[in-house]
């Protein structure tokens, strides 16, 4: 415990002791305190009652005045919430970030979708694949499960082919693109 003025920690420890108070207690301690123990006394206090108020009031001035509770040190400093608060939104956004990199190609394939019409080619070709003449959220391809796909008319034929969609997304540009 450290006092700003004196050093005197002993006439500290006697005004905390007079509020029933520990050293190393916060400030924010102490006024709740003074404020419980004053609302205690009666409107009309007898001498004894007036003399124990006015002793009460002394060491809150004093406490007031001089007293500086010790430094938080350790888990404590980290829990104090002008630090965690900050800290934890800031881990919030790093791992929102997180949790959209590690996503990125799930969203990115809820987020692309080719139009009819839409001449697609491969990725590492540069003459175009086909192009896309329907789309069924549910088509039924003949093995596994009904998925997403695009109905693609194959460039210089007339055959017509489904292609799933994460494929296309995932394998394939728009035609004029590089």
């Amino acid at each position: 415990m450290v006092s700003k003025g004196n050093g005197n920690t002993e006439h500290i420890s006697r005004c905390l002791a007079t509020l029933g108070m520990k050293p190393g207690a916060t400030l924010d301690e102490v006024n709740t305190t003074y404020y419980t123990l004053i609302r205690r006394f009666p409107d009309n206090p007898t001498e004894e009652e007036e003399a124990r108020v006015a002793a009460i009031r002394h060491a809150y001035g004093l406490l007031r005045r001089a007293y500086v509770p010790p430094q938080k040190k350790g888990l404590k400093a980290v829990l104090d919430r002008k630090i965690l608060l900050p800290a934890m939104a800031v881990m919030t956004v790093l791992l929102m970030g997180a949790m959209v990199a590690l996503n990125y190609h799930t969203l990115r394939l809820k987020l692309t979708h080719y139009n009819t019409g839409a001449v697609v080619r491969l990725k590492d070709k540069q003459e175009p694949f086909g192009q896309i003449v329907g789309f069924e959220t549910r088509h039924q391809f003949p093995t596994g499960a009904p998925a997403a796909a695009y109905s693609i008319r194959l460039t210089g034929r007339e055959e017509t082919v489904w292609v799933s969609e994460r494929l296309v997304v995932n394998a394939m540009v728009p035609a004029a693109s590089n």
